[in-house]
Formats: C-alpha cells, sequence, structure tokens
C-alpha cells in the first residue's frame, strides 16, 4: 500500500516531530482512499502535554488525546495513519518491540470502532522511515509517496526510481543528468485536450521519454484544425479522424513502445477514472468547466495539475495575445487561489448541452466554441510548459506556478501567488480521494 502526501507537508510533519527529541513525537493522519492507495487529508500533530511515558521509556498518547483524536478521525469520514518517532534512528528505522506488541491490538481496535476505514501506522527517523498498513488479518509494507518537486523530496523518502535509460536519451541525460531521465521516464501523463496546444503537448512528451499517455478528447479533426494541430495530415479531414487518433499515431512514429490509453469525453467516467491514476495532469482546454473539474480532480487525488491557456482578444484595431501558464503542485496555489478560475462561466459550460444551447439563443450565455488561434502562440507557451515539467522533475530550480506570456509586448512575467487556505478548489477538495466523487461530473 502507498500513501500518497504533498513534500511540503511531509517535511512539515517530519519536522515538527522530530523537534520534541530526544523524546518521541506523535501525530494522526486522516487519509483517504484514491484507488489502489491513500493519500493525506489532514494532521493532527500532538503536544508534549497530550504524551506520557510508558512503564519502559517509550511515549505514548494520553488516553484523552487518543479519544480526541479519534472522533476528529471519526466525524471526518476518513482513515487513519499513527505517526511516531524514534529520533536516535538513522537510515535503519525499525518498530520497537513495544510497537510490535500493541500495533495489532490497537489496529483491531480501530477497525472494530470504524469498520471499512483504512488503517496504517509509520515511525520516522532522522533519515529513514518504516511503514505499515493494516489488511484486516496481518500488516502489510506501507510506503510513503512524497508529491512535489524532485529538490522538495528528502532522499529518505524517495521511492527510488528504477528504470532504465535508453541510449537515444543520450542528449538529455547530458542536460538533465542520469536520474532527472530516470524520473521522467517513469511518468504516467494525462493530455486533456488534443488541439492546437495539445497536440504540441504530446509531441513533446514523447520525445522527452514519459512512461504512459493518458489522451483525453472527444472531437474529430475539421478542416480549422490545419493550420494548428500537430501530426494532422489533410486526408484526416475527409475521413473525420478523431484528434486521439490523430495523436496516438504522432506518438508511434517518434515511439513505438511507449504506452497509450484514450479516452473521449472529459466527462465520462472513464477519463476521470483513467486521470486519477496519472503522476500528472496537462490542462489544454478552451473552457474553464473543464478547468475546474481537472483542478478539483487533480486536489483530490494529490495530482499535479499543469494548466496551459491561449487568450488573442482584437478591439478597436488594439490586439492582446498571449498566454498563460499555470502549475497547480499539491501543497502549493491553484487556478482559482490565483484568480483564473471564472465560476460563472464555468457554471455555463458544465450545464447540460440543449440548456445551455437555449440560452445562447436567446442571448442569456455566450457561444465560446470558436477562438482565435495561431501555432507560433501555441508553440512558446507549450514550450514554457514543458520546460515547467522539467524544473518539476529534475529539481534544476523551484517550478514557477503562474507565468505569462505577451506577444505584444515580447516578454514574459512570473506571477507570485500564495496558497489561499479557504480555497473553495484545493483546499475543499485536497486529499479527498475516492470520496470527493469526482465522477458526478460525468454526464453519465
Amino acid at each position: 500500500m502507498d500513501l500518497k502526501l504533498p513534500a511540503s507537508e511531509l517535511d512539515r510533519i517530519s519536522t515538527a516531530l522530530l523537534a520534541f527529541a530526544p523524546e518521541e513525537g506523535a501525530a494522526f493522519l486522516a487519509v483517504q482512499g484514491s484507488g489502489p492507495r491513500m493519500v493525506l487529508r489532514s494532521t493532527k500533530i500532538f503536544d508534549r502535554a497530550e504524551l506520557e511515558a510508558g512503564e519502559f521509556g517509550e511515549l505514548t498518547l494520553s488516553e484523552d488525546a487518543q479519544m480526541s483524536g479519534l472522533a476528529e478521525i471519526k466525524r471526518s469520514g476518513a482513515g487513519l495513519v499513527e505517526v511516531h518517532t524514534h529520533p536516535g534512528s538513522r537510515e535503519r528505522v525499525r518498530f520497537s518491540s513495544f510497537d510490535e506488541d500493541q500495533l495489532p491490538r490497537f489496529a483491531r481496535y480501530f477497525s472494530n470502532k470504524l469498520p471499512g476505514r483504512p488503517f496504517g501506522a509509520l515511525v520516522l527517523g532522522n533519515s529513514g522511515y518504516e511503514g505499515r498498513y493494516w489488511n484486516g488479518e496481518s500488516f502489510e509494507p506501507l510506503n510513503l509517496e512524497p508529491v512535489g518537486e524532485r529538490r522538495r523530496i528528502p532522499a529518505w523518502a524517495s521511492t527510488g526510481v528504477q528504470v532504465a535509460v535508453k541510449p537515444q536519451f543520450d542528449r538529455q541525460v547530458r542536460a538533465l543528468g542520469v536520474e532527472g531521465q530516470r524520473c521522467l521516464s517513469a511518468l504516467r501523463v494525462g493530455v486533456v485536450g488534443l488541439g492546437g496546444t495539445g497536440s504540441q503537448v504530446v509531441q513533446q512528451l514523447s520525445h522527452l521519454g514519459v512512461r504512459k499517455l493518458i489522451l483525453v478528447d472527444a472531437d474529430r479533426v475539421e478542416d480549422t484544425n490545419l493550420p494548428r494541430l500537430a501530426g494532422v495530415a489533410w486526408w484526416d479531414v475527409l475521413l473525420r479522424r478523431k484528434k486521439s487518433a490523430v495523436a496516438k499515431r504522432l506518438v508511434r512514429r517518434i515511439r513505438p513502445q511507449l504506452r497509450i490509453q484514450t479516452a473521449g469525453d472529459l466527462r465520462s467516467e472513464r477519463a476521470l477514472t483513467l486521470l486519477a491514476g496519472t503522476d500528472l495532469i496537462v490542462g489544454c482546454v478552451d473552457n474553464d468547466g473543464a478547468r475546474l473539474v481537472l483542478s478539483e480532480l487533480a486536489s483530490a487525488h494529490l495530482i499535479p495539475y499543469l494548466d496551459i491557456g491561449v487568450g488573442i482578444e482584437r478591439e478597436n484595431f488594439a490586439a492582446e495575445i498571449g498566454g498563460r501558464v499555470g502549475f497547480h503542485v499539491p501543497g502549493g496555489p491553484c487556478l482559482a487561489c490565483a484568480d483564473e478560475l471564472d465560476f460563472a462561466e464555468s457554471a455555463e459550460d458544465l450545464e447540460p448541452q440543449g440548456l445551455k444551447a437555449i440560452r445562447v439563443q436567446r442571448g442569456y450565455a455566450t457561444d465560446r466554441t470558436v477562438e482565435p488561434a495561431l501555432m507560433p502562440l501555441n508553440t512558446v507557451l507549450v514550450g514554457l510548459a514543458m520546460t515547467e515539467l522539467l524544473a518539476y522533475v529534475t529539481g534544476v530550480r523551484s517550478v514557477i506556478p503562474f507565468s505569462r506570456y505577451d506577444l505584444v509586448e515580447g516578454r514574459i512575467v512570473s506571477q507570485n501567488v500564495e496558497r489561499n487556505p479557504l480555497c473553495v478548489v484545493c483546499s475543499s477538495a485536497a486529499g479527498m480521494g475516492d470520496s470527493a466523487d469526482i465522477a458526478r461530473y460525468s454526464r453519465g
């Protein structure tokens, strides 16, 4: 079993608990199921006054603190991972004989009190950990899966990507290093929207050497796609070929062995399920309704979300041409934190198509199905997004959460955004996993 959590939160937990040294520290982690793994929902770190010394020198939670912590877990509808420290341990951290005796009893107690909820335990040292997950009868290994920039993940918590680097990536290895290329080669990436930006994202990811692609788009190739769709052929219009088929053909020409799965509409159960199992989502969509769905899904399952937006407006002979790249890393600011989501527009985009058509016809809503497009502009923004991906994966520098490109002024501006603790998207959905019920966005 894997426990997925933001790297920033793992650092906070370990720093706070090890600050009790030479005595032990303790915490309760509220966790939710997320497919075959668990994700961290919230953390409760206990004060020194809530810990009591046992007869063999170990520290245990006071009965009041334990009951209070379990009551919070029960109200939240979450499962529990109990955490404590062994401050004197170094690389080889192990549960003590006292832990071995008490953990099965506590696991059975928890399972009886809150049946169906997951339970696990972690012991942290200065540079290592051991984890266990209760399967209902016995313990099995529990592995940490920190999510965040590679440079912020502690070496002792890294899973150590075991992927062979092929000779064809020699030039990239010289630039990114062997470990950087291994991290790239282990990525499972979902690309949503395979138009002007999405097709180029797929092309670049194929060249970079990612492990697997999930391609999501229900549209077919039209004549107006020819000036901006990477990999398209003129006869694709005549055959009304799906954009996902064009993208798949493009990938096969670059890397025949790359694993690919396709899904049609984003708002299908298949697409939402496949995306929940990825390591990174790249959104290349043209409406805020889809961005809201992706932002919530990414927050719930603690998946980094890289969003690319292009904008062209011409009014009174003045032109505004450019775009924006937003990168929501779990624990950091999302699109809503940066005020980049229009919730009124999202509501229009997510309403039934028949109702929306009537509202557009009567002038109550705007038809935004046709937007201006320029392939060179798409290329610049895709390049910006992919460089942020490289920064995230290799740790060469910190990720820039939001950057804007202005074609008219010829400049790129980085935007400083802080996470909003009251955000209705990332704070409300963070770590909710399957219980967030993202499938409610499905059209059935």
